[in-house]
């Protein structure tokens, strides 16, 4: 019988193990053109220091939204609605046909949901007196 174990001191050996074997079943199922393509926009003040940005890649028809920040001082002021255009535009260019995030009720759903996305799921209590909300966003 095969041996199951914490082997976190292995962390990297074991990712590359498991990512490879998933990769090859994958391969069976999905296209073949799937590179990832990562995406990165930023918001910069007079000198230059990043004051937002979006974080991302590309992948298959999908641009993933990882990270998007706007620091305070800039919020209100339609640099996050210039970077989400901006992202679609980029993953439009690429030949996606859809965005997708998560953010959490602290956060940004209304900012969201203003700009196209629409709710898919929810995580409540996650964490404890918040939710994950995961959005999608069809370009048309």
């Amino acid at each position: 019988m095969a041996a199951i174990g914490v082997d976190t001191q292995r962390y990297d050996e074991v990712r590359q193990a498991v990512s490879a074997g998933l990769t090859r079943y994958n391969d069976r199922f999905l296209p073949q053109d799937r590179d990832r393509h990562p995406l990165a926009l930023s918001v910069r003040d007079e000198a230059g220091a990043v004051i937002g940005g979006l974080i991302g890649e590309l992948r298959m028809d999908y641009l993933h939204v990882d990270l998007l920040w706007i620091d305070e001082s800039q919020r209100g002021q339609g640099a996050g609605k210039r970077l989400i255009d901006l992202a679609e535009a980029e993953a439009r260019r690429f030949g996606a046909t859809h965005m997708h995030l998560s953010t959490w009720s602290f956060q940004a759903p209304d900012f969201y949901k203003a700009m196209g996305f629409v709710e898919f799921g929810r995580m409540k209590d996650h964490p404890a007196g918040f939710d994950s909300i995961f959005f999608v966003k069809a370009f048309t």
